[in-house]
C-alpha cells in the first residue's frame, strides 16, 4: 500500500480530468491531442497509486496513441494499421489486468476515444467522447477513483455542450 494520502491520489486524478473536459472546448484537434498527453501522465499516476491496473495500462497506451494521432498527417503515422493496433491493444488490456468485468468498460471507452482522436472530423470526435463518458464514469466508481467519477459527470456535460456549440447549434435550420 502506498504512503501517499488518498486525498492526494484523488487530486492527481481530478487535475487530469479537469484538463480532459476543458480540452474539447478549444475546438482544435492539435490542442486536444496535446492535452491528452498531459491527462494520460496524470491518470497513469492516479490509477497506479489506486492499484487500478487496467486504468494505468490503458493510459500508458493513451500516451502512444496521442503521439500517433497527433502525427497521423505524416506518412509513417497515416496507416490505418495504427488504428487497428491501438484498438486491439485496448481490447486486450482489460484481459491482461483483469480484476473483474468492470475492466471491459474502460477498454470499450478507450476504443471509442481512439477512433475519436484518429479521425479528422471534429463533429465525430466530440460525439465519440460523449459516448465514452458513461463507460468511464462507471469504471471510475468501481475502481474507487471518486474524483474522476465526480468530474466525469461534469465531463459528460462538457461533451454535450461541445456537441451543442459546434455541431447542433451552428447547423442551419430547415424551415
Amino acid at each position: 500500500m502506498t504512503s501517499i494520502p488518498f486525498w492526494l491520489i484523488q487530486l492527481i486524478g481530478l487535475v487530469g480530468s479537469v484538463i480532459a473536459i476543458t480540452s474539447l472546448q478549444s475546438g482544435s484537434r492539435k490542442k486536444i491531442l496535446s492535452l491528452q498527453v498531459v491527462c494520460c501522465v496524470l491518470w497513469v499516476t492516479h490509477y497506479g497509486l489506486l492499484g487500478a491496473w487496467t486504468g494505468a495500462l490503458i493510459n500508458c497506451l493513451g500516451l502512444g496513441r496521442a503521439v500517433v494521432c497527433a502525427c497521423n498527417d505524416r506518412k509513417w503515422a497515416k496507416s490505418p494499421l495504427w488504428l487497428v493496433f491501438f484498438l486491439v491493444c485496448y481490447a486486450v488490456s482489460p484481459l491482461l489486468t483483469w480484476d473483474g468485468p468492470h475492466c471491459l468498460l474502460l477498454g470499450g471507452a478507450m476504443m471509442l476515444t481512439t477512433v475519436a482522436l484518429w479521425v479528422h472530423d471534429m463533429r465525430l470526435t466530440r460525439l465519440l467522447f460523449l459516448l465514452n463518458s458513461p463507460l468511464v464514469l462507471l469504471y471510475n466508481l468501481i475502481a474507487q477513483s471518486y474524483s474522476c467519477a465526480a468530474i466525469e459527470v461534469v465531463a459528460l456535460t462538457s461533451f454535450a455542450l461541445a456537441v451543442w456549440r459546434f455541431d447542433v447549434h451552428k447547423r442551419p435550420c430547415n424551415t
